[in-house]
């Protein structure tokens, strides 16, 4: 169950993400990111490697398990013992012990248009109020269309929390905001 239930928080942040960016395209950005996001692009984006801070840093370098949260941060935070069950650098998946309780999923996308238009056109798919949070260069908790998230942008980089199974989604939302005031974004190495 959860497995499955993990399968398919990936492939709809994958695809929020992905249509996120593509509703940018109106974006004022004068960079050359603004291709990425032209319709009448020939070619798709190319992820690139970086690190929260400096691009040009090695993302692979970071250890095995989430470089940005503990388990023990995770467990606090929703209240009862969970288990990472899967962390990388792109994505990872904390389970309750026991399987009863919030699921949360840590995600790590390198925003490739501006973070600051980015980050206003995410905050306005949020549905009902929106809890900013001081962190980072800007970051927030609130429902989106999958439930409970929170997120940090550093830069250019893009730090999720969302919560699943959460008692409601005020909880939720404490929970994405708890967890996101314990985020690591890791430095260059």
């Amino acid at each position: 169950m959860l497995t499955w239930a993990r399968a398919t928080a990936t492939v709809i942040l994958v695809a929020a993400s992905l249509a996120g960016l593509a509703g940018c395209a109106g974006s004022s950005s004068s960079d050359a990111t603004d291709r990425l996001t032209d319709p009448a692009s020939s070619s798709s984006p190319t992820p690139t490697q970086s690190t929260p801070v400096d691009p040009s840093g090695d993302p692979s370098d970071t250890a095995e398990g989430c470089p940005y949260l503990t388990n023990d941060q995770v467990s606090a935070a929703v209240g009862m013992p969970t288990s990472e069950t899967a962390g990388s650098v792109h994505a990872c998946f904390f389970d309750p012990v026991g399987g009863v309780g919030p699921t949360v999923m840590v995600s790590r996308v390198d925003v490739q248009i501006d973070p600051v238009d980015y980050a206003a056109q995410t905050k306005a798919l949020c549905l009902g109020e929106v809890t900013d949070l001081d962190l980072g260069d800007e970051s927030f908790a609130c429902v989106m269309g999958l439930g409970p998230q929170g997120q940090l942008y550093v830069g250019k980089v893009l730090i999720t929390v969302n919560v699943e199974d959460a008692v409601d989604d005020d909880t939720g939302i404490s929970m994405a905001a708890a967890m996101l005031r314990e985020v690591t974004v890791p430095p260059t190495t």
